[in-house]
């Protein structure tokens, strides 16, 4: 009896950690994009940078698509779900369907935004721009190490909700890292115009592998 009871307490430890393993992949991404999606929103706004204001926008979906991953991936981890035939619970499968309109959303307002400040530049402040968007940088780096490193550890890079949510945040990236090329293009050589078209620039990178994510929905719905 007495081997009987342990062997369940182990069961029951495993359990446990692996649920709080699952929550610690998305939650502290989670936050941490939360917290900062909010300063550069701000920060977009008061240097009048559309690059900012668009990884902003972008940072926000992210707080959307990294919640619906944390919650299918903990619903997944403490329930047998009922599964899609690709091996995905459904949770997981209509996650990544909304994380991918959501990026569609994100590009159409970056790039109708970007046309209307290269025939109306505005005043933007290059040397906070850049300030903001090496933190927003450096921040994105981390929680993009933080997914991958989970993505590794738990086989789940071919997770397409784990993927979705990994995508959002590697756009992030990119958009920081134009935000702070822009800033400081400005900043030096004072051509407002550099921050519609590198938001345009990053819009391209966005889409290129927001439609190799629809794809793979595409053909993992298909062969259901």
């Amino acid at each position: 009896m007495s081997n009987h009871v342990q062997h369940d307490n182990i069961d029951l430890s495993n359990v446990c950690d692996v649920n709080h393993k699952h929550v610690n992949a998305f939650a502290i991404p989670f936050f941490l994009i939360l917290v900062f999606s909010i300063l550069e929103f701000f920060g977009g706004i008061l240097t009048q940078s559309l690059a900012l204001i668009g990884d902003a926008c972008h940072m926000i979906s992210d707080v959307l698509a990294l919640g619906m991953a944390w919650y299918a991936s903990h619903h997944a981890s403490k329930s047998a779900t009922t599964k899609h035939s690709s091996g995905l619970t459904h949770n997981e499968l209509y996650s990544s369907i909304v994380n991918c309109v959501l990026m569609l959303v994100v590009i159409v307002y970056l790039v109708v935004e970007s046309i209307d400040r290269l025939n109306n530049p505005h005043n933007v402040t290059g040397g906070y721009v850049m300030i903001i968007a090496f933190i927003g940088l450096v921040v994105n780096l981390v929680v993009a190490k933080m997914l991958h490193h989970h993505g590794e550890e738990h086989g789940s890079k071919d997770n397409l909700n784990h993927r979705a949510a990994f995508l959002h945040v590697l756009g992030d990236v990119f958009g920081s890292v134009a935000a702070l090329v822009a800033g400081a293009v400005i900043y030096f050589t004072g051509w407002l115009i550099a921050d519609p078209i590198l938001t345009l620039f990053i819009s391209l990178l966005i889409l290129c592998v927001t439609l190799k994510l629809a794809y793979d929905i595409w053909q993992t719905l298909k062969h259901s």
